[in-house]
């Protein structure tokens, strides 16, 4: 009678060309991380954020969130990579990205337009009415900047060549950003493992769920105001953010230990104050 360990060489030696140790389990391998340039969050996560993997970014305005990510694209570009922001709100100041470190040279900012069937839709609105109209014939989708932003997004993983991705729906109502199927962030996940893109994700709340591989949630912790004299007006001279560690899975796997759940980080004003639009 053949025992179990015989009859598992057998089917392995039957499948050596093919599949080398079929029955075997395999070590999971250290995933490639990228530095996120802060040195307290590169501490808790092991080295950096995993390349070819989701990581979302979640919190309230002013939460860190946008210094943390700009912070990551200043890293990736200080290497001589290349890096991409999609920009649903059109929120991103260059001025705040080259003042934390950002090679702007090497960074391409995609900011959706808005729909061109709501242009047409107005013209058609000044337009002289039409008696007879066509019954059958059905309005024009009408589409967002949050879906030319998923287009887009789409077309980069796909497109390749990026070594990381910022997709900023900070200022998406969390209803709406919960209403993007999870077969999009499927794919998405699949073309960033693909193309080993780190694809950063800013959302209020999460919404990729079982897609991203870590789950980052930023909190404000303090201001630290300066004032040179007792009457002189106080001037912002940097935050203090505390980074939770929402969900760590890819990392954790890998190294088989835990990590620290919080990491705390402070930022100075330069590159927060500079920008038009001060939101994280």
């Amino acid at each position: 009678m053949t025992s179990a360990a015989q009859l598992r060489r057998q089917i392995e030696s039957a499948l050596a060309e093919r599949i080398p140790a079929a029955l075997s389990l395999r070590a999971p391998s250290l995933p490639e991380l990228l530095p996120c340039g802060v040195t307290e969050v590169d501490a808790v996560l092991g080295g950096g954020l995993p390349l070819g993997a989701i990581t979302e970014l979640t919190g309230h305005p002013s939460s860190g969130r946008t210094t943390l990510a700009l912070a990551t694209l200043a890293a990736a570009t200080r290497q001589g990579e290349s890096c991409a922001y999609v920009d649903v709100s059109d929120a991103l100041n260059p001025l705040s990205a080259a003042a934390l470190g950002v090679d702007l040279h090497r960074l391409l900012w995609i900011r959706p337009a808005e729909s061109r069937t709501a242009e047409f839709g107005r013209a058609e609105a000044n337009a002289p009415q039409r008696i007879t109209r066509n019954p059958t014939q059905r309005p024009a989708k009408q589409w967002t900047r949050l879906d030319h932003a998923l287009r887009a997004t789409d077309l980069l993983l796909s497109t390749g060549g990026f070594r990381a991705l910022v997709l900023d729906m900070a200022d998406v109502p969390p209803e709406q950003a919960r209403r993007v199927p999870l077969a999009t962030w499927y794919r998405f996940r699949l073309q960033a493992e693909k193309a080993r893109t780190l694809l950063l994700l800013m959302t209020r709340e999460a919404c990729a769920h079982s897609c991203a591989a870590i789950s980052l949630h930023c909190h404000q912790e303090a201001i630290d105001w300066q004032q040179a004299a007792e009457r002189s007006p106080r001037l912002l001279a940097g935050l203090a953010y505390r980074v939770s560690v929402e969900r760590c899975r890819s990392i954790d796997f890998a190294r088989k230990k835990p990590v620290a759940s919080e990491a705390l980080w402070s930022s100075t004003a330069v590159g927060i104050t500079m920008g038009l639009r001060p939101r994280d």
